[in-house]
């Protein structure tokens, strides 16, 4: 009953119960925290999922937030119009040059699991190919349009400059691994370019072929991708990743191989951040995972012990669903942030290993 406005939409999504119906719980105030909740879900970029969860009970709303819901809405099917005839231009670039192409992010669980693709909010389009293929794909991009964007060039950095398509202005990012390199996320296996590609399956977008994570890589690396994002700043788009995970335990969860995705999780971070985010989601009504599944992720009890685990959801509750500012000093907690140990290896060893060698 107390849910703030997006943590009402999240249980919808959990349970596609209509708001309006769901509705006794949801409840507009003309003062107060209310506004700053649809705001906040504004800035997130759920406007077109919140006019769909609401379907006949927008009547229920202020006029503004119809108009704006219904604003947000449209704009979000033009805008993804444009994303889908770039994605499809890239996948015919590539077949072009024989790149394979791995979707990532949006542009894949939307498609993949959202009720409409248009619901999922992207600032730009993510994909994945092989470092050997880069050059290739991004001169034929460029030959068919699209421009570089200005971006630092960052050594070991898992993509290139953006890339914009000036007509349909929509920013597509070249990924050639799924993390920075010399990072604490490449540790073990797991996100090794072998290790994705061993994790990814052959699949069609728009008809077209293409490759995906399959459904046990894809959760891992939301968790991981959505924590590593939540360590710099609390952002309203990161609400975005709660959702992708959501949708597509609902439509994977009752079949997730969740034993090997424990055996085969060998990189640290990535099994507290994927504990953190699948102990979190069951109380917006989406199932818990099996038994004894959490305890096994949280092998490393100084990277995602009981009391970090309370922080991290409380931070989850009050700041970025609540939409709450972060005024603390401190950092807001992430797994293994406050692990002395960690603390210890990222910035003494860190340094040691990144100290150049000297003759």
């Amino acid at each position: 009953a107390d849910l703030p406005l997006v943590g009402q939409l999240l249980a919808h999504a959990a349970t596609s119960e209509a708001l309006c119906q769901a509705g006794r719980r949801f409840a507009w105030r003309s003062e107060g925290h209310d506004e700053a909740q649809f705001r906040w879900l504004l800035e997130a970029g759920m406007g077109p999922l919140l006019h769909r969860a609401l379907q006949d009970g927008t009547t229920v709303l202020p006029a503004a937030w119809r108009e704006q819901l219904l604003s947000a809405d449209l704009t979000a099917r033009i805008e993804h119009g444009n994303r889908v005839d770039c994605m499809l231009e890239i996948i015919e670039v590539c077949e072009d040059v024989q790149a394979p192409v791995t979707l990532l992010k949006g542009i894949s669980v939307g498609e993949q699991f959202y009720p409409s693709e248009h619901l999922r909010r992207m600032s730009d389009i993510d994909v994945l190919i092989a470092p050997d293929d880069y050059a290739h794909v991004e001169a034929a991009l460029m030959a068919r349009g699209f421009n570089q964007l200005d971006y630092p060039s960052i050594e070991g950095h898992h993509h290139g400059a953006p890339l914009v398509h000036a007509r349909r202005r929509t920013v597509i990012e070249l990924h050639t691994s799924l993390f920075d390199d010399h990072t604490e996320w490449c540790e073990g296996s797991l996100f090794s370019r072998a290790g994705v590609s061993r994790r990814s399956c052959a699949s069609h977008y728009h008809g077209q072929p293409v490759r995906r994570l399959v459904p046990e890589m894809q959760l891992t690396y939301i968790a991981a991708s959505f924590f590593n994002d939540l360590s710099l700043v609390i952002h309203p788009s990161y609400i975005a990743s709660m959702f992708d995970a959501i949708y597509l335990l609902r439509a994977c969860g009752a079949t997730l191989d969740w034993t090997a995705m424990v055996q085969w999780i060998d990189n640290p971070m990535a099994r507290a951040s994927l504990c953190a985010l699948a102990g979190y989601l069951p109380r917006f009504g989406i199932a818990a995972p099996p038994l004894g599944v959490l305890e096994r992720l949280a092998t490393e009890p100084t990277m995602d012990g009981p009391l970090q685990l309370r922080l991290i959801h409380r931070m989850l509750d009050r700041h970025l669903v609540g939409g709450r500012p972060w005024s603390s000093l401190l950092p807001a907690p992430v797994p293994g942030r406050y692990s002395p140990a960690r603390q210890f290896r990222k910035r003494v060893l860190g340094r040691l290993r990144a100290r150049p060698e000297t003759t």
